[in-house]
């Protein structure tokens, strides 16, 4: 297989934002609906852009959009405590650049929270496309988001892979008729198991780079 598109998504595949997230999440619905949710609670909203996520599951509606701006502010003043820079991950994207493939960034998130997550960790410049949570008509695992990139790059599918921590991920790339990779090589990821059975399972960064350079682990 020789790869010519690689797509990411972004949470738990490219940088560890997700107990960020989940952690901004619990401080909104404990302050505007006064109750607490579960790390699991709050995985189980993700798909859609964080303002849907609260908008959806906020009792105490007539504070949506006080709690959407809110959670923003948790996220970008606890980013640096809760969020680090993994330098594989960016050894992996300089070595994709240098091979001249092409790296797409396909994600459920807002833009606006992607923006303070690509600025604090150094992640401008890295994509040839950035598609976020709120520039699709639909969520993944349906492949709007894949499908608008591969067509971006002119791809052909049999070159094109999709790598993700969910199995939702997987799930759009399958859709899209692209290779897929689930990931667990962070420290948290979204999903515990894939049943959707991807081509490609990796723990270690190390084991996309190996298949890269035609090697095997």
């Amino acid at each position: 297989m020789r790869l010519h598109n690689v797509l990411f998504d972004f949470d738990g595949t490219l940088a560890n934002t997700l107990p960020l997230t989940v952690h901004a999440m619990k401080k909104v619905f404990k302050r505007f609906d006064s109750r607490t949710v579960t790390t699991d609670e709050v995985i189980a909203m993700f798909g859609p852009p964080e303002e849907k996520m609260i908008s959806m599951n906020l009792t105490n509606q007539a504070d949506v959009a006080e709690a959407v701006e809110f959670y923003f502010v948790i996220y970008e003043k606890q980013h640096d405590a809760y969020v680090e820079k993994n330098l594989e991950i960016f050894k992996l994207l300089h070595l994709l650049r240098d091979r001249n493939i092409n790296i797409g960034l396909i994600t459920g998130k807002a833009r606006r929270s992607y923006l303070i997550s690509e600025k604090k960790l150094g992640f401008g410049g890295k994509f040839d496309s950035i598609i976020t949570g709120d520039d699709v008509s639909v969520a993944k695992p349906d492949p709007e988001g894949i499908n608008r990139t591969l067509k971006k790059f002119d791809a052909l599918p049999e070159e094109s892979i999709y790598i993700g921590d969910a199995n939702g991920d997987t799930l759009a790339g399958k859709a899209a008729g692209i290779h897929t990779a689930a990931v667990q090589w962070l420290e948290m990821a979204q999903s515990s198991e894939f049943p959707a059975k991807p081509e490609f399972y990796w723990t270690k960064v190390e084991q996309f780079i190996a298949m890269l350079n035609n090697e095997i682990e």
